[in-house]
């Protein structure tokens, strides 16, 4: 009963608590499992690059690669020191622009003093490493390349170690120790290291500094729009640069470029003179490996083995143009507002009383989760934003599946409650036939044998009519309540109450009639305790009962706005005239020739051949006095 109320009275009451519970497992969600929803936020992030990349071709970045057929070429690595220098000599021959080492050197080799002396004629950036987790602490080489500014303070990362170049390598040099997801992939990059409170710079944008030739110093600064990332990072001889960073002082790395974008030239090729003239010419150039026995790979959003020389190649030329995604200080809000606005649809659906909700809401807050990636992934391929999207959309799932849920409990009560309604005025077959089906104009109804049981207030009318309609009301009232028991008890059924009568019917097999019977002489019975004695000058009140058996027609009838369900036919006229009868013959029960011949064992008396009103042949007719309750035969 509590359920149709609420259910009934209060729907917006029950939609809030679908949309709170939908609120509570969304957070319960992150709470148990906290890295579940960012990690399908970075997976969808890799779909994205993977289905959207682009094939224009970077010329700004060419990369010499350290490949299986270079190494077979011109022997295992580590290569020599002289080679080294050799291929340093070549690219600058070439015309390259600057040259960007994806190798550090940290062991002191035969040779060094000539590469030393090679990469001190050309604008040349060296890798090292950092330990930026919990690696085992190391100190080996020497660190280079430190920044004048930023100042190292939160959110710049911090690290207890580090692998620099031999001893005598002097040059600009960057790092390239990249953050590492939990599915190992890589994603963002400390753009800055500090080690023992000096700031060094990630590897592409040492680089950028090395070609731009500008001084060692960075400006960081607080994110002030909703726009604005949490940080970035400025050049101010490069006005027209800037790094996003996160709020742990990490970059965002972008994947937009196919892997075919950027050309790869085999280092054995350069060694030999065979590379494609003009292709070095103002380049950046990326020294890296891509063979397997170096192990400088990584998984990627473009793949499970992605050397490392590919990842720095596209933050430069993402850096250059100025597409390095983010997520914006806002982010937060615009998450907010996506699952406020799938709340709102889905509260407006389920108040204009969709069809099926346990379908209908739950398919919509599917839809709108889709409809919250594409959101994302248009903002990430058009316009370098990371919004996120995997928390409105779980919530936008939970609230849909939820309503939808809440709906259809919802209506489901409203039709139980439909159904009570209906079987308190019809019987209860009956409205269990028509309370879930549209109403129809046309005859429903069917031909049955049936036993027919009409009993009525004898004087009622007259009774009426210097009584207040109240005590008229409550008299009719226990009447019917009476008659409805006795009939349930011998199972009938109370097909239909007409002014101060009740009609009843049963089955037409001889146990039926007996019911009948039996029911009639226990109102005929009870019926005496409830019946008020009569005003002076009034007759007294009686209760007459008419039983016969035949054929009828039950079912519904009328407009499709207005129906009535009752019984048509000759046999309910005889028992309403065996009822109208009583009076006259001064019987409780009249029964007719047809019930009677069903009832051979019953005490019934003859009362003679009777032309009942209305109709054309005679019939003869039985009375039955009960001498007391009627019982179950």
């Amino acid at each position: 009963m509590r359920h149709h109320l609420l259910s009934l009275r209060k729907p917006w009451q029950t939609r809030m608590l679908a949309l709170v519970l939908a609120l509570a497992v969304t957070l319960l969600a992150r709470g148990l499992f906290p890295g579940m929803l960012p990690s399908l936020d970075e997976r969808s992030g890799d779909f994205l690059w993977r289905a959207f990349q682009s094939q224009a071709k970077e010329r700004r970045v060419v990369v010499v690669d350290i490949d299986e057929a270079s190494l077979a070429r011109i022997g295992p690595w580590p290569w020599p020191r002289q080679r080294l220098a050799e291929l340093s000599a070549k690219l600058a021959a070439a015309g390259a622009g600057t040259q960007v080492f994806d190798i550090v050197l940290p062991d002191p080799r035969p040779g060094d003093e000539q590469l030393a002396a090679e990469i001190a004629r050309h604008p040349v950036v060296l890798a090292q490493v950092f330990a930026l987790g919990r690696e085992e602490p190391a100190a080996v080489g020497e660190l280079q390349g430190a920044l004048t500014s930023p100042a190292c303070a939160p959110p710049l990362a911090q690290a207890h170690g580090y692998i620099g170049n031999a001893p005598g390598l002097t040059a600009a040099a960057g790092h390239i120790s990249p953050r590492i997801d939990a599915d190992g992939a890589v994603r963002r990059l400390p753009a800055l290291v500090c080690y023992r409170g000096r700031p060094y710079p990630a590897l592409g944008i040492a680089a950028l500094l090395k070609a731009a030739d500008a001084p060692p110093a960075l400006t960081l600064a607080p994110g002030r729009s909703w726009l604005a990332p949490a940080y970035r990072l400025g050049f101010p001889t490069l006005p027209g640069i800037t790094v996003p960073l996160d709020r742990h002082g990490d970059v965002r790395l972008s994947y937009a470029l196919s892997r075919d974008s950027f050309v790869s030239v085999p280092a054995a090729d350069v060694l030999a003179g065979d590379a494609p003239a003009g292709l070095f010419r103002g380049a950046m150039v990326l020294i890296g490996s891509t063979a397997l026995g170096i192990g400088d790979a990584v998984p990627t959003p473009h793949g499970g083995a992605v050397s490392g020389v590919e990842v720095h190649a596209q933050f430069i030329s993402a850096l250059l143009d100025g597409r390095l995604p983010y997520t914006p200080r806002g982010a937060p809000a615009v998450r907010l507002l996506m699952a406020l606005a799938a709340a709102g649809i889905l509260l407006f659906l389920s108040a204009r009383r969709a069809r099926a909700p346990a379908v209908s809401l739950p398919l919509v807050g599917a839809a709108l989760a889709l409809s919250m990636f594409a959101v994302h992934g248009r903002a990430l391929i058009a316009d370098h934003l990371w919004l996120g999207w995997a928390e409105p959309a779980l919530f936008s799932l939970c609230a849909g599946l939820l309503l939808g849920v809440a709906e259809h409990a919802r209506t489901r009560s409203e039709r139980e409650s439909l159904y009570r309604n209906l079987a308190s005025y019809l019987p209860s077959t009956v409205a269990s036939d028509i309370a879930f089906r549209e109403p129809t104009g046309v005859i429903d109804a069917r031909r049955s044998e049936i036993t027919v049981l009409y009993a009525d207030l004898r004087n009622f009318s007259a009774y009426c009519e210097d009584r207040p309609a109240e005590e008229a009301a409550a008299l009719l009232h226990a009447f019917f309540t009476l008659t409805d028991r006795i009939v349930q008890e011998h199972h009938g059924r109370v097909e239909e109450y007409a002014g101060d009568a009740v009609m009843a019917i049963w089955g037409a097999a001889p146990q039926d009639v007996a019911r009948a019977l039996a029911a009639a002489a226990a109102i005929a019975a009870q019926g005496e305790a409830i019946l008020p004695a009569p005003p002076p000058g009034l007759e007294a009140l009686g209760i007459g009962i008419g039983i016969e058996t035949g054929g009828a027609l039950v079912g519904s009838f009328g407009p499709a706005r207005r129906r009535t369900h009752t019984a048509l036919g000759r046999t309910v006229t005889v028992a309403v005239r065996l009822q109208a009868l009583t009076g006259e013959l001064a019987e409780s029960v009249i029964v007719g020739p047809n019930a009677a011949a069903l009832l051979s064992a019953e005490p019934l008396v003859p009362l003679g051949e009777f032309l009942l009103e209305g109709l054309h042949q005679p019939r003869n007719l039985y009375a039955f006095r009960p001498q007391g309750k009627g019982s179950e035969p």
